[in-house]
């Protein structure tokens, strides 16, 4: 049922004068950019206080006018409508929202509106008195939902229904059961580069006695490391979204805002500064990272590995929808899940090729005081002690070398000074930790 243009206002219970006009926002992607202009002209009894094209804009215009009424194309990018509708029903519980949506409405995203805070839905290419009828309903905070396309929404939605929340903990076990084969081969890879490291200084892998299973964890927990200091920035956009909302919330900050806006440097201003997103971005970025990075090199790697390990967890969660019990800062879309777990592959595989070509091209780098180079002693479980090693028997003088390590029949030694390998019995022998190997002058 229709209303009267001019009782659209007279049907909102709110403290405003009669006759005051409903204060709208619009959202929605540019390419339905002349649709919604079009929209726009056919509302009556409203007056629009913006149009925005993008999420950044609509949180803008929505923290500068506090509108009535927010109506929200869906077909924003990626899940950017939602994440408008989820911000709207957040900061402005009064607010009343309606989505758009193109003729045939895609199910997810109608559903995934409704669930933000969207009272209903109605299709942007309408009749002018349809359109007009939801905003009424929406108006009294009434619910409108038209009967027939939300019967097609229904029926495209029930097969995903199947998938149960059980069946998706399911899927998520199975991949982190699919990371057993995965362990086998950068088991395989690892032991490779191990016999190839030491091979070229005629060591073998048998002499050393060094199980596979060190060398996959050594190489995992050196992969968390990495993603314990870059991960959190998968975060940052949940981050900048929340603070940004935490300060719009605060008068004093607010104000201060409105008073550094105007201050210029060079030929731009702070205001204009602020509201660049990539600065936004890079700010918090710059602070994330100036946390985690010192974290690991001052003694925290423990701390690390867990933050890594949680990222890695959150990411899985997002990805097989079990993020319903995440905080809003933790969630980030489907779309840059996906994205994320590309990033973190190629960080993967960035780290696998650097210790190649270390291997492979600088080889063992051994020392007086012992074993030095980049990844391949960190992600190898390599190392070069320096020892003595003396024979209670007397049988040999006492030897400083680098202890390599040994099974039960020989000590593999490395003799820096004259750059030869050792095997010596083990028999009764005594080993004994020193600073580093003393070469005799020749």
């Amino acid at each position: 049922m229709n209303m009267p243009v001019t009782d659209i206002s007279h049907s909102v219970e709110r403290k405003l004068e009669p006759m005051t006009p409903i204060r709208a926002l619009i959202v929605a992607p540019d390419e339905a950019r002349s649709t919604i202009q079009e929209l726009a002209s056919q509302l009556k009894g409203i007056e629009i206080v913006g149009v925005a094209y993008n999420l950044r804009t609509a949180k803008q215009i929505l923290d500068r006018t506090q509108p009535d009424l927010l109506l929200v194309d869906v077909m924003l990018q990626g899940l950017r409508s939602i994440d408008v509708i989820s911000y709207a029903s957040t900061t402005l519980p009064d607010l009343k929202i309606l989505a758009l949506s193109p003729a045939d409405p895609p199910h997810d995203r109608v559903i995934l509106a409704i669930q933000a805070g969207a009272l209903g839905y109605v299709c942007r290419n309408a009749e002018a008195d349809e359109i007009q009828g939801a905003v009424a309903e929406v108006l009294k905070s009434e619910p409108y939902l038209p009967t027939d396309t939300t019967m097609d929404v229904f029926k495209d939605v029930a097969p995903e229904l199947a998938a149960s929340a059980k069946e998706r903990l399911n899927f998520m076990f199975q991949a982190l059961l699919g990371f057993i084969p995965a362990a086998g081969l950068i088991a395989a890879v690892t032991g490779f580069l191990w016999r190839e490291y030491w091979g070229q200084i005629g060591v073998r892998v048998v002499d050393i006695g060094v199980d596979a299973s060190t060398r996959v964890t050594e190489f995992v927990l050196t992969f968390l490391v990495l993603l314990g200091i870059l991960g959190p920035l998968h975060f940052v956009n949940n981050w900048k979204d929340a603070l940004s909302s935490w300060a719009n919330r605060r008068a004093r900050l607010r104000k201060l805002g409105k008073d550094l806006k105007p201050i210029k440097i060079g030929r731009t201003t702070i205001g204009s500064i602020a509201a660049n997103e990539r600065v936004q971005w890079l700010a918090i970025a710059a602070v994330v990272l100036a946390i985690t990075i010192p974290l690991d090199f001052s003694g925290g790697r423990i701390l690390t590995i867990i933050i890594g390990a949680v990222v890695a967890l959150v990411l899985l969660a997002n990805l097989f929808s079990l993020d319903d019990y995440l905080p809003d800062w933790l969630r980030p879309s489907k779309q840059h899940i996906g994205k994320a777990l590309f990033i973190d592959g190629m960080l993967f595989l960035v780290l696998l090729l650097i210790l190649s070509a270390e291997v492979f091209l600088l080889g063992p780098d051994l020392r007086q005081d012992g074993l030095h180079g980049f990844l391949a002693p960190k992600v190898l479980d390599l190392s070069a002690r320096p020892v003595v090693l003396t024979d209670l028997n007397g049988t040999f003088d006492p030897m400083e070398a680098l202890y390599l390590g040994g099974n039960a029949d020989l000590y593999v030694l490395y003799d820096p000074c004259d750059e030869v390998v050792r095997m010596v019995p083990v028999g009764s022998s005594r080993v004994e930790h020193i600073p580093q190997v003393q070469c005799s002058p020749k």
